[in-house]
């Protein structure tokens, strides 16, 4: 501990800061390298209109040598006709973080229990326990199955329950008539429902819960346009709350916490877009399709198994892959793509990753960006295991390999990977296919060569006697190989 920790609030000095995705800017000042962001879930479909937004923020400058209007009157008026309720309801936010952080030092006194279904979005943790209270973690996927997992045992003992609805990193939605039965419960119990929406107009706005807060003032709704407009750069959102506990969020809530620039883009996206919902209908649109397509290619990965979602992201197990997540991670962050790692999620860990949905073109850049990192697993478990079989100076035999047998019983599995790939000769039973995608590939499925314990080991002794420069490869072939066919 640090000598000055003692004299610091001793949650702020406990506190472990949160793993996010999105961290484009400062990969890209690392690598130099054109990159692909899959780790932040925005709308694929871009901002809707730079020019207008450029107008609009160009305009606002004008207005930066006055403090913005802290009641924020046009902002709300547009929240509220978007999301259907008063502008009474509306309490703005500088996006879901600084929302989160309000709610908490609102309604969480020290000692406090919060329920919190895992794994979701780490912010909830982190501001419970910096306001002194106590997370009580339960299994999300119980809660999603069955909510009336929360029992009233359970809400009687918790001030809040947080819900994130679609949940981030599952993307699962769970239904408006089972929030419902919650948030009348919750209510019953005197126990705060905060649902945090961020995503609910990239799913299915039918689920959203805002217009049930004037009837139960336990209910709490967090919102942001960072997603669904695909504006990261511009922090705005906005708490949907009867308007009693709308009151005490605006006393507590820091000033001027919407610049002039924020202001004048977020109102102008809610009014365009909650009198013409045509670009966010044509984002669900687009999500729904590349969300098939992607999920239909990434289990032809053996070894990934994604998840049903309800939004524009993509939760992968990969307990059965042959790399975790943070592997993973790095060999794709070589090739130019960032996923999000979820190690970094409670209960999900090295298992899982989490992709975004893109347009078509991106998504198959990911899935040819999966296909090369695999590739060039495959090269160097080969060439370790040739390498540990050049300094046994014999045929290292892997029956107990996970995939064995690959092609028939009694194979010998040196190679892992073919040093002869792709070698286009369909003498040896190979030949090219038809990808899903387009264009064709080589496949050596009919292939069994290199497996024959009478032709490995004459290309282990070749590669022994080789000095590993790429013409080798093909002389090996040639001596080898080429007698044989």
């Amino acid at each position: 501990m640090r000598q000055v920790d003692k004299s610091l609030r001793k949650t702020a000095v406990e506190i472990q800061k949160c793993t996010h995705g999105g961290r484009f800017a400062e990969n890209a000042r690392q690598n130099m390298t054109e990159l692909l962001d899959f780790s932040a879930n925005f709308n694929p479909l871009g901002p809707p209109d730079m020019d207008a937004i450029e107008k609009i923020a160009i305009h606002a400058i004008n207005d930066i040598e006055w403090y913005p209007d802290n009641r924020y009157p046009d902002f709300k008026r547009a929240a509220a006709v978007f999301a259907g309720v008063d502008p009474e309801n509306i309490v703005p936010a500088n996006g879901s973080s600084e929302l989160i952080r309000l709610i908490a030092e609102t309604i969480l006194d020290e000692g406090d229990t919060v329920i919190l279904p895992q794994p979701t979005f780490g912010e909830y943790e982190l501001n419970i326990k910096l306001m002194g209270a106590v997370p009580k973690h339960i299994e999300y996927r119980n809660v999603y199955r069955n909510i009336g997992s929360i029992t009233d045992e359970m809400l009687a003992a918790s001030k809040a329950v947080f819900i994130c609805n679609p949940n981030n990193p599952t993307g699962t939605l769970i239904p408006k008539p089972e929030l419902e039965k919650l948030a009348l419960k919750c209510q019953e119990n005197e126990t705060f429902l905060i649902i945090d929406e961020a995503f609910i107009e990239l799913a299915d706005p039918g689920h959203s819960m805002a217009v049930k807060v004037n009837k139960n003032p336990f209910i709490i709704i967090m919102r942001s346009l960072t997603k669904i407009f695909a504006i990261p750069g511009v922090r705005i959102g906005y708490g949907i709350v009867h308007t009693d506990v709308a009151n005490r969020m605006e006393n507590v809530r820091i000033p001027w916490n919407l610049g002039t620039i924020s202001t004048a883009l977020g109102t102008w996206l809610l009014e365009t877009h909650a009198a013409d919902p045509s670009y966010l209908e044509r984002s669900r649109e687009l999500i729904h399709t590349e969300r098939d397509w992607l999920m239909n290619h990434l289990s032809l990965v053996r070894g990934f198994d994604p998840l049903p979602s309800d939004t524009n992201f993509i939760m992968v197990r990969i307990r059965d892959f042959s790399m975790d997540s943070r592997e993973i991670d790095l060999r794709l962050r070589s090739l130019g793509i960032l996923i999000r790692d979820c190690g970094s999620f409670r209960r999900a860990g090295r298992d899982y990753i989490r992709v975004a949905v893109s347009i078509r073109e991106d998504n198959q850049k990911l899935i040819d960006a999966l296909a090369e990192s695999v590739t060039q697993w495959g090269r160097e478990l080969a060439e370790k295991k040739i390498d540990e079989a050049l300094h046994q100076g014999k045929i290292a035999s892997r029956t107990n390999c996970e995939y064995y047998p690959c092609h028939f019983e009694g194979q010998d599995c040196t190679f892992c990977f073919c040093p002869f790939y792709p070698c286009n000769d369909e003498r040896t039973g190979g030949h090219m296919v038809d990808r899903s995608t387009g264009g064709q590939v080589w496949s050596c499925e009919g292939c069994d060569l290199v497996h024959r314990p009478e032709v490995a080991n004459p290309i282990l002794e070749a590669l022994m006697a080789c000095e590993g420069k790429p013409e080798d490869i093909k002389d090996i072939w040639k001596k080898v190989m080429e007698p044989m066919l």
